[in-house]
């Protein structure tokens, strides 16, 4: 058995349920899964619990078979997860269906062999999928280097990547790019993320967390003509938002904590509504662990970036938009829809603050539907987005000005 921070939080019972292969051998017992509508975005209950199945299986039997039954890939947060977690198992399963569709995201990505597949795919004469194929960082703890802090770093090439894939995606959807600003947002939201990732994520490895980061866009027939699809998600593996914020200074504890007495009520049928709550208080403006930055009055911005990115490119003006953002973190799973990213989106200057609520008044709680309970602990932070590109919007807001 091979120890595991993902898996252990998603199966607690794996390490007193392991099972040795010489016994699994002797049993000979099998497994089947059958995995459907795989995606944190429309599906989290139900996305965990095969994970958990997943987990379960590499526990206890011999050889297991998994069925994937959508026809498309749905939210790649989701098999980035699994990517992550298969790494960590035992090579306990073999063989399963699984569409064309999903092999070739998986292939063009590089995820094979991290979810150690051997199916190979079919492809068309056009090109229809467009990837960034995963980056990642040498797993938390592990540098050898005396001077890691200040070695050059991953993700400080990973902005300009992600820039040159969107200028790519950008020119087949509607022939434009990011422009100079477009760049250097994108760029700063990369590196603060992935850096928030670093310094937070492991708090037994200060500053030296790890992270993964895929996306892509595919071309899919509408009724209309080519439909667009665009999916990103970042993840690192650790402490999650709720537990990593209370290593702040106490002057936000205080006022996190008094955010809590007054809306923990108010959400009677969510059992982690404490967790839940912190979550939210974490994601916005200023709110940060890091003493340092909170005493000089800055950081704290990073979900405000990637938010904010969500909302320029997901055409949030519309709708009927099927754009959609969640977080995934501990026991909490919050969805953000383009009316919750359109009302927190700051003017120049002012602060944001995204509460998940019809007026996004910090004094409201939550709605319901923006908040889920998970059933198992996901030891991390999944951040997953989609959404159809809107070629008509991306073409006016090209055009503007300003």
């Amino acid at each position: 058995m091979k120890r595991s921070i993902l898996l252990d939080g998603l199966y607690p019972e794996r390490r007193t349920e392991w099972t040795p292969i010489y016994k699994r051998i002797k049993s000979r017992e099998t497994d089947e899964i059958n995995v459907e509508n795989f995606c944190f975005l429309s599906n989290p209950e139900k996305t965990l619990e095969n994970l958990v199945l997943i987990c379960r299986a590499e526990a206890k039997f011999l050889s297991s078979k998994i069925n994937f039954i959508d026809e498309i890939c749905l939210d790649i947060g989701a098999w980035l997860v699994l990517a992550a977690a298969r790494s960590d198992m035992a090579p306990v399963f073999s063989g399963g269906e699984i569409s064309n569709s999903i092999t070739k995201v998986i292939s063009s990505l590089g995820l094979k062999q991290l979810l150690r597949f051997s199916v190979e795919a079919e492809h068309s004469h056009e090109k229809d999928i467009w990837s960034f194929p995963l980056r990642t960082r040498r797993r938390a703890g592990s540098s050898t280097s005396l001077t890691q802090h200040i070695d050059p770093q991953a993700a400080e090439k990973v902005g300009g990547e992600l820039c040159d894939a969107l200028n790519e995606w950008l020119g087949e959807c509607i022939d434009h790019e990011l422009t100079t600003q477009g760049r250097r947002s994108v760029k700063k939201i990369v590196g603060e993320t992935l850096d928030n990732a670093e310094r937070h994520s492991r708090r037994e490895y200060e500053n030296d967390g790890d992270w993964l980061l895929t996306g892509f866009m595919a071309k899919r027939e509408g009724p209309n003509g080519p439909l667009f699809r665009f999916q990103l998600a970042f993840l690192s593996i650790g402490s999650s938002i709720s537990d990593t914020i209370q290593d702040a200074p106490s002057v936000i504890i205080q006022e996190m904590e008094k955010y809590v007495r007054m809306h923990a009520t108010s959400m009677p049928n969510h059992k982690f509504a404490e967790q839940h709550l912190r979550t939210v208080y974490a994601l916005q403006d200023t709110v940060t662990r890091d003493h340092s930055a909170a005493a000089e009055g800055r950081g704290g911005t990073g979900f405000r970036d990637i938010i904010c990115l969500f909302s320029d490119l997901a055409s949030l003006e519309a709708q009927n938009n099927d754009a959609s953002l969640c977080i995934v973190s501990g026991r909490t799973c919050l969805h953000i829809a383009h009316e919750h990213a359109e009302a927190a989106f700051p003017a120049p200057g002012e602060r944001f603050n995204i509460w998940l609520n019809e007026h996004n008044r910090k004094e409201h709680p939550p709605l319901p539907y923006t908040v889920k309970d998970l059933a198992n602990q996901f030891c991390g932070t999944l951040v997953t987005m989609g959404f159809t590109l809107d070629r008509g919007f991306l073409e006016r807001a090209s055009d503007d000005p300003d």
